[in-house]
């Protein structure tokens, strides 16, 4: 049962809960047509629009055309994200289209606690090991009327996948009961298990080309879905009373599983947020010494209808996930329970990348592309400390069950933090018919040290590619090469510790506060409004990524 409160406490905490934070290529001939080029991007945009089920690449999402280079400097339909004004250095028509799939591994070591307090002791617990799939695509084409550049595309952008979890890791993130279960409609899969962070954009892009410059303008339609469930330990909330025989904490008896799934609706049914938002890039690219120099910047907005803010609408579950608590006691346990509407509320950030592309070799053999970016993760400036808030997700849940231990509005705390990060491709023409690529990626971690765990690790990365673009001629007339681009990338999320003494989730502010019986000026009361007072996140995490891409351009090889 939640702990006791004073109606005036609840009034109180409610209203601090609303105004709190909310944070959370390659031309085609023109014999093809560009009719049938731009049609054949149409109709895959709208196929693809509303997939089945929200697969996503785990980490950030920035190989979107494989392991091809791609940057604000880069020649590739993939600057449909990465600078729009380099859409005008391609000639003719261009497509290309891109799939990834992967595996994440996940290395999570839990300090033990106290069975008495919660609180994390200075041993570590046992080894987990989690094995999490993964899948990525980008889909794009443009076309040049000179001096015009048009372009139409779309891809999964910075989306997660993590489905498996383990007992101890529950309070952060709940193992799926049904991995195969992920449809995104709400008749069916309950979000009772499991984490998907996924992100999509439709983009159209219009470039002049300048002849030493380029300009563009890119307008971005971002689709983000969300799918959760973590346990609440219920025995942080009571003091092991007549009413609550919780005495030790993280009693598998004493949780309550809150889940929730839902999406961007554009065209919102009744009591649903509309969810139709829309963020602008603009960019600028300069051609420099004879064409073997090349610059480019982007800068993209947040999302703006809302100042950066988007509303997700659709369900939740509040449960028990032991079937053996006294059912008048306590929620419905989560075979049969039912979902309830929610919204949630989070924010999606505004982006600066920088790129310089170098042709090398007296026969022209070698490219080397740059890429440095900042993702602004949480509003405040460009220090990456100086965040007004944690990237938190306001969940806001309507007819809850009275018995239930969660508030109907409460801040899902992620400690999010601003990401920097540099990407570098080499490529090295072997062959009249191929080339070598080689690639390496670095960023900083996009969550802070002590808000690291299961459902959120991933620390800063370093990564590298490697593969090959092979070039096909379709007959010895042919006016346009196939290329095709086989790839393997590895990321690694460098290892993090996080102290018991400096974990951001505190099981000791979600007791001090139950104590007082809900004070809002109470010890703790700042970190429950900030999500923070929940079971303890203290261990050491590290992760790595194994994914396997392959790209399909075709064209005259002005993109390589």
């Amino acid at each position: 049962m939640p702990p006791s409160r004073s109606a005036a406490g609840q009034r109180r905490y409610a209203v601090r809960l609303r105004l709190g934070p909310t944070r959370a290529g390659l031309a085609v001939s023109p014999v093809a047509g560009p009719g049938v080029a731009l049609g054949l991007v149409a109709a895959l945009v709208c196929g693809l629009g509303h997939p089945a089920t929200a697969n996503a690449l785990p980490g950030q999402a920035l190989r979107l055309g494989g392991i091809r280079a791609q940057g604000p400097a880069s020649r590739s339909v993939t600057a449909l994200h990465h600078n729009p004004a380099m859409l005008a250095t391609l000639r003719r028509a261009a497509f290309q289209i891109a799939v990834t799939a992967a595996a994440d591994q996940q290395i999570v070591r839990r300090h033990t606690i106290d069975p008495a307090t919660g609180e994390p002791l200075d041993t570590l617990g046992g080894r987990t090991s989690l094995v999490q799939p993964g899948f990525d695509y980008f889909i794009g084409g443009s076309l040049h009327f000179d001096p015009v550049a048009i372009g139409l595309g779309i891809y999964s952008l910075g989306t997660t996948m993590r489905l498996a979890s383990a007992t101890p890791l529950r309070y952060h993130l709940a193992p799926d009961p049904d991995r195969g279960c992920l449809s995104i409609g709400l008749d069916s899969c309950a979000p009772n298990g499991g984490q998907v962070s996924y992100r999509h954009d439709v983009t159209a892009a219009i470039a002049y080309d300048g002849g030493q410059f380029q300009l563009g303008v890119g307008l971005h339609f971002p689709m983000a879905r969300e799918r959760f469930a973590f346990d609440e330990d219920t025995a942080l909330g009571s003091q092991g009373s007549a009413e609550s025989p919780c005495t030790d904490k993280e009693d598998p008896a004493c949780a309550e599983r809150i889940g929730f799934k839902g999406w961007t609706r554009w065209v919102a049914p009744d009591g649903t947020p509309p969810g139709f938002d829309a963020a602008l890039s603009f960019g600028v690219g300069v051609q420099l010494a004879n064409d073997t120099v090349r610059l480019g910047a982007r800068y993209r907005t947040f999302p703006l209808r809302r100042a950066g803010e988007i509303a997700l609408g659709g369900v939740a579950l509040v449960c028990r996930p032991d079937a053996t608590l006294d059912e008048t006691s306590s929620v419905q346990n989560c075979s049969s329970a039912s979902t309830i509407n929610a919204t949630l509320r989070e924010r999606l950030p505004q982006e600066l990348a920088l790129g310089v592309a170098v042709v090398l070799g007296r026969n022209r053999d070698w490219h080397l592309d740059t890429n440095l970016y900042w993702l602004d993760l949480c509003q405040g400036g460009v220090a990456r400390a100086s965040c007004r808030d944690n990237g938190g997700q306001t969940l806001r849940l309507v007819g809850l069950d009275r018995r239930a231990f969660a508030l109907p509005e409460f801040t899902r705390y992620r400690g999010l933090q601003d990401v920097y990060g540099a990407d570098a491709y080499v490529s090295y023409r072997a062959h009249a018919r191929a080339s070598a690529l080689f690639a390496g990626h670095a960023s900083t971690a996009a969550a802070r040290r002590a808000a690291a765990h299961a459902g959120g690790a991933d620390g800063a990365r370093l990564g590298i590619s490697a593969g090959a673009q092979i070039r096909l001629r379709a007959g010895p007339r042919a006016q346009f090469t196939l290329l095709l681009t086989p790839g393997y990338g590895l990321d690694l999320s460098l290892p993090r510790r996080v102290d018991p003494s400096r974990a951001a989730y505190s099981p000791a502010a979600a007791a001090d506060f139950a104590s007082t019986g809900g004070d809002i000026n109470a010890a703790g009361a700042d970190a429950v409004l900030a999500g923070q007072a929940r079971s303890t996140n203290a261990g050491r995490y590290f992760g790595l990524t194994h994914s396997f891409s392959l790209a399909v351009s075709w064209g005259d090889g002005i993109t390589d």
